[in-house]
């Protein structure tokens, strides 16, 4: 790995031809961010409360379910506006949904064991949907989960619990681990005749387990603030609807279109560093002021969920549509 997400977004931001960052706009999110801080959003133990379908428990199953989970976290994003829904879920949710309902069926969908074997028409059972719309992108997750369960039952004793503890509790080396070992979270490009990374899922799946375990046992991470935001289409869309992100007439026409860009592209490959970068600016804007400042992990998070909060006013930004694996 040649660089990392932060340094990588750096690079591109030097000689972005299609994405700038308004400085103007950083401050007045941060700004903005300021109350919330206050108001004690970014409380590590909301992490669960705020997401009731992810693992609760401080133990090392949790751990197998986040990686199952961050396994398969990639392209949630309808065709044609025909959204995906299990138990009432849509896109992300569903899928944690369909997992905890395979889970209360007492089907071990979590063990390597049982998923490094596992077939399409199996898979499609389990992630079976309200309406008939399959979850995107089945085949890939079959071969992701046959290649990961396989993986981990070689090298790992079948458990991740093992990768974390060869990290020492140190973020990068677990990010460096799962580059190395794991294919399917490899999340590079070559831009300008650099290879950048993002490692959207990498990253969270470390998050994860730190929300999960509240910084502490296995979520122990000491230089956790080294992480980056996590590069997806639904933060680039936050970010352009505060002002934060400014896009070319030529890149902002094909995003209003709603044109397919092959992971990769550069207009993709600007739009995710500038994603990056722009939540470390707002970052150091907040840590000038002498706040006890969030790291970018919380700043991602919360975002996050005041997009899913404010998702009418937010849907009038355009964002990347991009069908990959990797986000």
């Amino acid at each position: 790995m040649e660089m990392l997400p932060k340094e990588s977004a750096q690079f591109v931001m030097s000689v972005a031809d299609h994405v700038t960052i308004d400085t103007n706009s950083v401050k007045e999110l941060a700004t903005r961010l300021k109350e919330s801080v206050s108001l004690n959003e970014y409380d590590l133990k909301k992490w669960k409360s705020d997401n009731p379908l992810h693992p609760q428990e401080m133990v090392e199953k949790s751990i197998d379910h986040i990686f199952f989970i961050d396994s398969l976290n990639f392209s949630f994003w309808p065709d044609e506006n025909q959204d995906f829904s299990i138990d009432g879920e849509i896109g992300y949710w569903a899928l944690c949904a369909a997992i905890k309902r395979a889970l209360n069926e007492k089907i071990p969908i979590i063990n390597p064991e049982y998923y490094s074997h596992i077939g399409f028409q199996q898979l499609r059972y389990l992630f079976r949907t309200d309406n008939g719309i399959d979850i995107p992108m089945l085949n890939e997750r079959v071969s992701i989960l046959n290649e990961n369960g396989a993986i981990l039952i070689k090298h790992f004793k079948g458990t991740f619990v093992n990768c974390i503890r060869a990290s020492n509790s140190n973020a990068i080396n677990l990010l460096r681990l799962i580059y190395e070992y794991f294919p399917s979270f490899r999340d590079e490009s070559v831009y300008k005749g650099k290879k950048v990374t993002f490692l959207k899922r990498a990253q969270i799946l470390i998050a994860d387990i730190w929300g999960c375990f509240e910084g502490n046992g296995f979520g122990r991470f000491d230089d956790i603030d080294q992480l980056t935001m996590f590069a997806d289409y639904r933060i680039p869309q936050v970010l352009h609807y505060f002002g934060i992100l400014k896009y070319s007439p030529i890149l902002l026409e094909k995003l209003r279109q709603n044109n397919l860009i092959m992971n990769g592209d550069p207009f993709e490959v600007e739009i995710r560093s500038a994603s990056i970068h722009a939540i470390e600016l707002v970052r150091e804007q907040l840590m000038m002021v002498g706040l006890n400042a969030p790291n970018s992990i919380q700043i991602d998070f919360y975002l996050w969920g005041y997009r899913r909060n404010n998702s009418k006013q937010i849907d009038c930004s355009p964002f990347h549509r991009v069908r990959c694996i990797y986000y």
